[in-house]
């Protein structure tokens, strides 16, 4: 059977993590993160386009309307509609500079993508009602007349004008839902301040932070002191990599992001928590094992339910990006990674790192 916490093997599992967690602290100092407007302030405004597109040219467009000093941080498609969001520029100082900023850019990239794919048409349309009236006021004036000297007549140039009305009606209805469904139509425009960025992601961190402290205090509880701290070391480690990873690639952080760490914080300390029940039922049993017996065989013994729960989990949320909307593989992605980096630190660091810490203690303890 393969070793994992009763050799030198877990010197290697723990230096891999170390040099991971190493690689993510590095990245997160020296260029940070790509943050989305979510958290740095800006536009998120929503268009329909009413005909076939590709987005890699609504990208070119938005990117030629914004400038090349001002790119935006994310295109998104959702069916017929596409989200462009953009940063504020950073000279900007109040916020009526910023509104100011923000209108003319929506209205350069309105205007670049009607060009493209066409204006909606319903402005045309709206003479036609005007014209259709005065043509009836002139048919009703027309029909007195003739009502005056012809009765039977009038009665009949009446259901005439009626049908023709009612025809035109229909062709005028016709016309307006063909108008909809034609042209780039701008839906919606969303503001976020810098300073509403900045307070959301404070609450962010301090409800990772919180968490973070339930669980110890959970854990160190329901086990012991030593097994609490294991499991926390375990979660900043899978959150440390996870947040690397999105600092290293730049990839885009936004609120889909922060609920992914957060369900992962909840997800990977599953795990944990079941080989450190098995460990400490295997100790209440132990004669003559060392700690790193006992964290190995209580590995071993969970090592199917990790393995059958990670997977399981892997193929449901899979699904959900392989076949989601992009908003929803923003979310996805990074439960994704933590559920890998989750079970890895589970099974080849947290037993290692308790057993390492016990016996410590124990060869501290008869030195003195």
């Amino acid at each position: 059977m393969f070793s994992i916490a009763t050799s030198k093997n877990k010197w290697i599992f723990i230096g891999i993590s170390a040099v991971l967690v190493l690689v993510s602290v590095l990245s997160l100092v020296l260029q940070g993160f790509n943050l989305d407007t979510d958290f740095a302030g800006g536009m998120a405004v929503t268009y329909e386009i009413n005909s076939e597109f590709n987005l890699s040219d609504v990208q070119n467009i938005v990117d030629n309307a914004l400038g090349s000093s001002q790119s935006p941080s994310s295109v998104q498609q959702s069916g017929n509609e596409v989200i462009v969001k953009f940063g504020f520029d950073n000279s900007l100082e109040t916020d009526e500079q910023r509104s100011d900023f923000s209108l003319e850019k929506i209205a350069a990239i309105t205007s670049a993508l009607q060009e493209k794919y066409g204006a909606p048409v319903e402005e045309a349309a709206t003479e036609e009602p005007v014209a259709e009236e005065t043509v009836a006021e002139e048919t009703a004036t027309e029909e007195t007349a003739t009502e005056e000297t012809a009765t039977e007549e009038a009665v009949t140039e009446e259901a005439v004008t009626e049908e023709a009305a009612t025809e035109e009606a229909a062709t005028e209805e016709a016309a307006t839902e063909e108008a909809a469904a034609t042209g780039v139509v701008l839906k919606n425009q969303d503001i976020v301040s810098p300073s509403t960025g900045k307070e959301l992601a404070r609450s962010a961190v301090w409800m990772s932070i919180l968490a973070c402290i339930a669980i110890l205090l959970y854990v160190t509880i329901r086990f012991e002191f030593v097994s609490g701290t294991v499991a926390v070391i375990a979660l900043i480690h899978d959150v440390l990599i996870l947040l690397g990873l999105y600092s290293l690639l730049q990839w885009s952080v936004d609120t889909n992001f922060i609920a992914a760490v957060l369900t992962v914080l909840g997800y990977s300390i599953n795990n944990t928590i079941v080989i450190m029940d098995r460990i400490r039922e295997n100790t209440r049993h132990a004669r003559k094992e060392s700690y790193a017996q006992i964290a190995e065989t209580s590995i071993w013994q969970t090592m199917n339910r990790s393995i059958n729960t990670t997977i399981t989990t892997l193929l449901t949320i899979g699904m959900v990006y392989i076949l989601g909307v992009p908003s929803i593989k923003a979310f996805s992605l990074p439960i994704i990674i933590g559920i890998i980096v989750g079970f890895y630190s589970s099974v080849f660091v947290a037993g290692s790192l308790w057993s390492t810490w016990r016996d410590s203690a124990v060869k501290a303890k008869r030195k003195a």
